[in-house]
């Protein structure tokens, strides 16, 4: 039986060793600062996870992984420093720490987050210069660009913004969800998988359980903004009902809303049985991502 919450706990210490060494190098100017106030506030650290917790299910380990683990984390990071600029969300709090843009002001955030983005790519090419694997790190590049872009993570803030003008469908909703947190999460599934050298089954199965489990999250982060305090989730509760945003609570209820949960769950399951290889831990992070909710 996996004990999830340890495997959780000492991934983290280890991302947050590696991350903290990262931006070591880059001294004490200002955008430096603003970048380890954001990155180095916590957080799940669930992207990074995903990467080292896909390789090790198809190839058992994942030590030399952490370097594209931290990049998935630096790009989740500048979205979020950027989500919450006055222009976007207008957060005061992140990760139970006033945000980026009110600790060090509005020009500075926006080149922290700038910077976040481009380091991740250059560590994910250097990943691939070190390990002479560069057409695996042109793959993971060209899928996160994707992922991270106007077809993606960008793509589904952009809905985002919309649904705070009209009430979206709950189709158009599942795309938000899909877009502006599944793509990533579905882009680190990828990269662990690619990097451990999974074969076209393999990466299609994975495919299928990332899309499930990233748009899982969402519906509970959704929920929990009606359910849970700030001190819970490190964030203002509440913010979406204050703006009216479109979110699954809002389009079909409550109940509805942790049914679709629930049910995106059995599909990250299912899923997994194609893969062919042990899922007891793939399975553990999809229960603990869903079952937040209780």
């Amino acid at each position: 039986m996996i004990n999830i919450d340890h495997y959780l706990g000492q991934k983290r210490l280890d991302i947050n060793r590696a991350l903290k060494e990262y931006l070591a190098f880059s001294g004490t100017g200002t955008v430096i600062r603003a970048m380890r106030y954001s990155l180095e506030a916590g957080g799940k650290r669930l992207r990074p996870v995903l990467v080292l917790a896909t390789a090790e299910a198809i190839q058992g380990e994942s030590s030399d992984l952490l370097p594209l683990a931290c990049a998935y984390e630096m790009v989740h990071t500048y979205s979020l420093i950027h989500d919450d600029l006055p222009a976007m969300d207008d957060s005061d709090l992140r990760r139970g720490k006033v945000t980026c843009h009110l600790e060090h002001g509005e020009a500075t955030a926006i080149l922290a987050g700038d910077a976040l983005l481009t380091l991740a790519y250059e560590i994910t090419a250097d990943y691939g210069l070190k390990h002479n694997c560069p057409d695996k790190a042109l793959l993971i590049i060209k899928n996160l660009s994707v992922s991270a872009g106007a077809a993606g993570m960008i793509g589904g803030q952009a809905l985002d913004l919309q649904g705070e003008k009209e009430v979206l469908s709950l189709e158009d909703t599942e795309k938000m969800a899909a877009l502006k947190t599944g793509a990533l999460i579905r882009s680190a599934v990828y990269c662990g998988a690619v990097a451990a050298g999974a074969d076209k089954q393999e990466l299609e199965a994975l495919d299928r359980y990332a899309l499930a489990i990233g748009t899982a999250f969402q519906v509970v982060d959704d929920i929990l903004d009606y359910e849970s305090s700030s001190d819970r989730l490190g964030k203002p509760a509440g913010a979406d009902q204050e703006k009216s945003k479109t979110t699954f609570p809002a389009v079909m209820g409550l109940k509805q809303a942790k049914k679709r949960a629930e049910l995106l769950y059995e599909e990250a399951i299912e899923a997994l049985q194609d893969l062919g290889k042990p899922t007891g831990l793939l399975e553990a992070l999809a229960r603990k991502l869903v079952y937040r909710i209780n």
